[in-house]
């Protein structure tokens, strides 16, 4: 699937230009997970990120010993993985698909290598990709602040 596809659902595509959309698209190829197949584990290299093309990925909360916790589901146009943005560029969830789900992978060291040549091109991807955090951080609040009104009762 081409990135083009995913643009009008994807905030940080919808940002880049005709240019940029054609360097992330050189940089990338397809991937599809079966239901329950990991994507990525936590502390795992961040090398890579992806765009959700269809299907659903849980982004899971793990703990020893202890089930794991999907924490966020991300579908159609969501940027899975925001560590590769970071040092020491390690995984911080563990991504697995819900579903069926097909990806666009994007290699991320070669992203990060074109960041560091063009800081407007890096601006531009860190504000959104910051507004994106944002976002979600809200609506972990709020699963959060449901769960716990749930076992209060």
């Amino acid at each position: 699937m081409k990135l083009d596809k995913l643009r009008e659902q994807s905030p940080l595509l919808r940002a880049l230009s005709n240019t940029e959309l054609d360097l992330f698209e050189s940089v990338s190829t397809e991937r599809r997970l079966a239901a329950g197949e990991i994507l990525f584990e936590e502390a795992g290299p961040a090398d890579t990120f992806y765009f959700v093309a269809g299907g659903k990925v849980g982004l899971e909360l793990t703990a020893p010993g202890k089930e794991p916790i999907v924490i966020q589901t991300l579908g159609p146009g969501d940027l899975v993985g925001v560590s590769w943005l970071f040092q020491p560029y390690r995984w911080n969830w563990r991504a697995r698909a819900v579903v069926d789900t097909d990806l666009v992978a994007v290699d991320a060291t070669l992203i990060r290598a074109h960041l560091e040549k063009n800081r407007d091109l890096a601006l531009e991807v860190l504000t959104v990709v910051a507004a994106e955090l944002v976002g979600r951080l809200h609506r972990t609040r709020i699963q959060l602040l449901d769960l716990y009104r749930g076992s209060t009762t």
